[in-house]
């Protein structure tokens, strides 16, 4: 065991060991108290952890160097902004109180430059600002000191709210993604990593409305890829397990989101690959008609509008150049060349409205205009797209069936219905 280890003792019973560079942040987070005791190797007695003065680190950004004062400084009878700084540093490097000024601090060094530092020297504070945000975030590990230490530090540089901020908002917004996406990696149940998320959102100085944001778009990706990881592919179809899908939800839930609300694009994806996973493993259930089919069963109607490819012949004209010619009064004559030609161009046309019905052996569609079926023994193909149903059969155009409910689950009902009759 390393000899510079503490060792931690409360109510007289000792508890563990740390190390002096973390007491700060263990203290901060709760699990040692000012009250508890500490002792180490070359102690004579133990000693109460609120009288522990852990050597102080240099402040995360240099001394700046002497340089001479400009012509300016010598007409203002004034120091150089740099002797201003190097007076600041000094006393943030010999403050009771790591990073932090008092305003008398701050009134002795305007008495000695002859300005107020903060508002001579703001964006040069800025940048050891940023300087001190790149050293504290560099290990990955943002601890609650090093958090007390940039609130100190805007209150010594006199910044803002807003001008803090914006220094800081990038930095702890990337630092909250990859926190965020950490937790929700890790091996442990929904509720340990809702958790840790908590933590993590109290430890980064961002308002709580952009660690809002930040934590919708790790969820999106986490739950995204679970999505996709427990996804199952069947005629190119994507298939989800309606209890995974429940899950999901459940787990969003926990960590204070509604799926539906939160994500509503991925919430349905979700529910449609589960309604499609119930069409494909549970068992054809016969719907209620009102046409007369016989005893042949029904399995799926709907209203659609039928569509086929027609071959168009277009009328188009071409008029070569020409001109105008004033013969007398309004009179005049035009001159130059005219002709018509005739295209031949497919085109997607409508042919005609109705109801469309998948029945035990065969697709009846009982149009306005015409009725037509087709047995399932004669489809060689059949494709589904957001809006259609396109069904090729061996002899014959395609039959193209257009509407906007449910063209997926159309596609698996007659898929299902087809390899039953084919066998």
């Amino acid at each position: 065991m390393p000899s510079d280890l503490l060792h931690l003792a409360r109510a007289g019973q000792e508890y563990g060991t740390c190390a002096p560079a973390d007491l700060a942040a263990r203290q901060a987070a709760g699990e040692v108290l000012a009250t508890d005791h500490y002792w180490r190797p070359g102690m004579k007695d133990w000693a109460l952890v609120a009288a522990f003065h852990a050597p102080r680190p240099p402040l995360p950004f240099a001394r700046p160097a002497d340089k001479p004062s400009n012509f300016f400084d010598d007409l203002f009878s004034r120091e150089s902004k740099v002797k201003g700084l190097q007076l600041l540093w000094d006393k943030l490097a010999a403050s009771p109180r790591e990073c932090l000024l008092s305003e008398a601090d701050l009134a002795v060094i305007a008495t000695q430059v002859g300005y107020d530092v903060r508002k001579r020297c703001q964006e040069e504070l800025k940048q050891w600002y940023r300087q001190a945000l790149a050293s504290y975030l560099a290990d990955r590990l943002f601890v609650p000191a090093e958090k007390v230490n940039l609130e100190n530090l805007v209150r010594s540089f006199g910044f803002d709210p807003g001008t803090a901020l914006a220094l800081h908002r990038a930095e702890f917004e990337s630092y909250y993604a990859v926190g965020a996406m950490t937790c929700l990696m890790r091996a442990g149940t929904p509720e340990e990593k809702a958790r840790q998320l908590d933590v993590l959102a109290r430890e980064v100085p961002l308002p709580p409305s952009v660690v809002a944001e930040a934590k919708l778009r790790a969820c999106k990706t986490y739950f995204g890829d679970l999505y996709k990881q427990y996804l199952v592919r069947e005629d190119d179809e994507n298939l989800l397990d309606p209890s995974v899908a429940q899950e999901l939800r459940r787990m969003a839930n926990v960590h204070g989101l509604d799926l539906a609300d939160a994500l509503p694009e991925l919430s349905a994806q979700v529910a449609q690959s589960a309604q499609l996973w119930q069409l494909y493993k549970a068992p054809l259930t016969p719907i209620a008609t009102d046409r007369e089919l016989g005893a042949e069963p029904c399995y799926w109607e709907r209203q659609v509008d039928l569509y086929q490819n027609k071959r168009i012949t277009v009328r188009r004209s071409y008029g070569g150049f020409g001109s105008s010619i004033r013969i007398f009064g309004s009179l005049r004559y035009r001159v130059g060349s005219y002709d018509v030609g005739r295209q031949t161009e497919d085109q997607v046309v409508q042919v005609d409205a109705g109801r469309l019905l998948f029945l035990a052996q065969r697709a009846v569609f009982d149009g306005d205009f015409k009725n037509l079926n087709f047995k399932y023994n004669k489809v060689v193909d059949i494709v589904s797209y957001t809006n259609a149903l396109v069904v090729s059969r061996d002899s014959g155009p395609d039959l193209i069936f257009m509407f906007t409910d449910g063209p997926a689950e159309a596609g698996v009902i007659l898929r299902r219905l087809v390899r039953q009759v084919k066998g």
